[in-house]
């Protein structure tokens, strides 16, 4: 390995922990050394996930790439989603997160992946109208619901920035009813919210009234995995337009029929739970 790039890792390294696993030169990855990576108990250590593979949740819609299309990612961590958004050929791209540590590594990665009308900042939701006083096509608002003190503000903080598709990624929890359950978090771990106070959806029910709340009546529920030990997982792909998710009707019409329609999935899920 040459010096360059025996540089770039320890830069890697000193800008850790890492969320996003990207790709930053070939055989570079921000992920690939985690136990170089600065540790601390009290901010705890995150998971990896590689935003690139995530990105592809928006291809039946837009199959030939994003095409110029203008991108929003709030909670944008290390701005994973706004580089593969940017692979698929987005135009303007705009990341924010509340916390300066996952924006150092946005801008590190932004002087080495192609970055043309990339831009990101430290900022909360509530900041975000003054900040962008123009639409976005496309918004992604993954990893962020849940760790809101008032997640329904905040996403309609979002969708009204938001022309045409939002995407929701959000952990749930267990509780009864479509409902907003109180999770009180930790201010310092890294992968926690910055206000302790927030409200985790119960699942795919209260978080389509939200949706339609602000704006977006249309959803396609792209996987909801149940709570385990009090927590789960959820994705939906909404639209102003019922239109814009028929794409996802011939996705499914060519699947297996157990793969077919994601309630099979969640009774599946749920039988295997009692098993």
């Amino acid at each position: 390995m040459t010096k360059d790039f025996q540089t770039l890792r320890d830069e890697i390294a000193a800008l850790g922990p890492w969320h996003h696993d990207i790709e930053v030169a070939p055989g570079v990855r921000t992920g690939a050394e985690p136990e170089r990576w600065r540790r601390d108990d009290e901010t705890g250590s995150p998971s990896l996930i590689d935003p690139m593979r995530a990105m592809a949740v928006l291809d039946p819609i837009f199959p030939n790439g994003l095409e110029g299309r203008s991108f929003l990612d709030c909670g944008c961590n290390a701005g994973g989603y706004v580089f593969a958004a940017k692979q698929r050929g987005a135009g303007r791209c705009f990341g924010f997160d509340a916390r300066d540590h996952w924006i150092d590594q946005a801008k590190f990665l932004s002087r080495h992946l192609p970055s043309d009308d990339v831009a990101f900042q430290t900022m909360t939701l509530g900041a975000l109208a003054a900040a962008q006083p123009h639409a976005f096509d496309i918004t992604w608002f993954s990893g962020l619901f849940y760790h809101l003190p008032d997640p329904v503000a905040g996403l309609k903080a979002a969708a009204d920035l938001t022309s045409d598709v939002l995407v929701l990624n959000t952990a749930t929890a267990e509780g009864k009813g479509d409902a907003l359950v109180l999770n009180l978090e930790s201010r310092s771990l890294i992968m926690s919210g910055v206000d302790r106070l927030a409200w985790m959806p119960t699942g795919e029910g209260v978080l389509r009234h939200i949706l339609s709340w602000c704006g977006f009546p249309h959803a396609q529920l792209i996987f909801e995995h149940l709570p385990v030990d009090g927590f789960g997982r959820i994705m939906l792909v909404a639209a102003r337009d019922a239109s814009r998710l028929e794409p996802y009707a011939a996705v499914e019409a060519s699947l297996p029929g157990r793969e077919r329609r994601p309630f099979m999935r969640r009774v599946l899920a749920r039988l295997g739970r009692r098993g």
